[in-house]
């Protein structure tokens, strides 16, 4: 499957397609701000799953502190933020994977890549790698 031009139009027409994109950036955006500001790798998907679940060397340290000072609770809560927001981004893209189609969803990933690109993120600081596998060319029958 030839790779799809970033810079062409979505396929469709629609609000609805504009929001996603726009939220997608905009969690995109947070992701990568709170990964740079904690050091959390997210170059990997394991990397990403270990947060997801809560198996990050942080939440298992955590686990064993019983009583949190006001930097320890902070940094928890921007934990649990970036948790959040990646679990929130993995249902923003399967709703939209049934709501837009394949074709419309692989089309905002790439488009909200080529912005970043263009921003000069590197393209796995916010650990979406989603978009390598919309993008692949084994993801054909």
């Amino acid at each position: 499957m030839p790779a799809l031009d970033p810079s062409a139009s979505l396929p469709i027409d629609s609000d609805h397609a504009r929001r996603v994109e726009q939220s997608l950036m905009s969690l995109n955006a947070r992701i990568g701000v709170l990964a740079k500001v904690l050091g959390a790798d997210l170059g990997a998907e394991t990397d990403v799953e270990h947060i997801l679940n809560r198996e990050h060397a942080f939440f298992r340290l955590q686990a064993s502190i019983t009583h949190a000072n006001a930097g320890e609770r902070r940094l928890q809560r921007e934990w649990e933020e970036l948790r959040g927001l990646l679990a929130l981004r993995c249902d923003l893209m399967a709703k939209s994977l049934d709501e837009l189609g394949l074709d419309a969803v692989r089309q905002i990933a790439l488009q909200v890549q080529a912005r970043r690109d263009k921003e000069g993120l590197a393209p796995d600081s916010d650990g979406f790698h989603l978009r390598h596998r919309l993008n692949s060319p084994s993801d054909t029958p």
